[in-house]
């Protein structure tokens, strides 16, 4: 059984320009100080975890920042949420980490936020 079906939490895949930036603290990386930033595309989300798009190596465990960027091109802040996590499983393709702290409601105002945006640029999918 793979990691999609094993899966508890539903998640979703995301719009193709969400970016995301995790700071990870791993004791291990004392050469790099003990952390390291990785940055990439949001392959899913759901309130539980994400998936993110990155061919750098992320330790794992270890413990995340993470930074998610509905916008990329737009800046507001609207668009930003912050949350903590974990990093539980790598890909060859990215990174797995479970959530241990994300405020939900923001991620529903980013998300609901991300679709005005779209629709009033008529870019809604319908």
């Amino acid at each position: 059984m793979d990691n999609e079906n094993k899966r508890r939490n539903t998640r979703n895949r995301v719009w193709p320009d969400t970016k995301a930036t995790i700071r990870v603290t791993d004791g291990f990386m004392v050469d790099r100080g003990g952390r390291i930033t990785v940055s990439g595309i949001v392959g899913n989300l759901g309130a539980k975890g994400m998936f993110l798009k990155t061919f750098e190596d992320v330790p794992v465990p270890a413990r995340a920042d993470i930074t998610i960027n509905f916008d990329p091109d737009s800046k507001v802040a609207d668009l930003f949420l912050y949350a903590s996590g974990e990093t539980v499983h790598t890909t060859g393709d990215g990174v797995g980490i479970k959530f241990t702290s994300i405020n939900v409601a923001k991620l529903q105002q980013c998300i609901i936020e991300k679709m005005n945006r779209l629709e009033a640029q008529g870019l809604a999918q319908k």
